[in-house]
């Protein structure tokens, strides 16, 4: 049986590769990621493209280790558009969306299960 050793573009100095070909792969020690060179097509030029290494996996670690002890300090969470009157609320799947309301409107849970600002209605007996 024949073996085939399949060996990683790799350096020392550079951070990112300048190019690679479809499917090849590099790591940097200088910068602790693993790129790809990646297209869509033939006819589309090759891009490098971060996809991993140890930068990444000690910034899950440290996460993961924030998450699990509760040790993380937290001074505030902005999320992007969300206004006065924003309610936070949990999507399928665990995403975290907000809705914003308007004065006088109450905060209802719709036919389709999403929450939703509207005003009171006695729905039917």
């Amino acid at each position: 049986m024949a073996s085939t050793i399949l060996q990683i573009k790799r350096s020392q100095d550079t951070a990112t590769p300048t190019s690679l070909a479809n499917g090849e792969l590099a790591y940097s020690y200088s910068s602790n990621k693993l790129f790809i060179g990646q297209t869509s097509n033939s006819s589309v030029a090759t891009t490098v493209e971060y996809i991993g290494g140890k930068l990444l996996v000690d910034k899950v670690a440290n996460l993961e280790s924030i998450v699990t002890s509760g040790s993380g300090t937290y001074s505030s969470l902005t999320l992007t558009g969300a206004t006065n009157n924003s309610v936070l609320f949990a999507k399928a799947g665990g995403a975290v969306d907000y809705l914003t309301g308007s004065s006088g409107k109450v905060l209802q849970i719709a036919a389709n299960g999403t929450p939703v600002f509207d005003d009171i209605n006695g729905g039917t007996f």
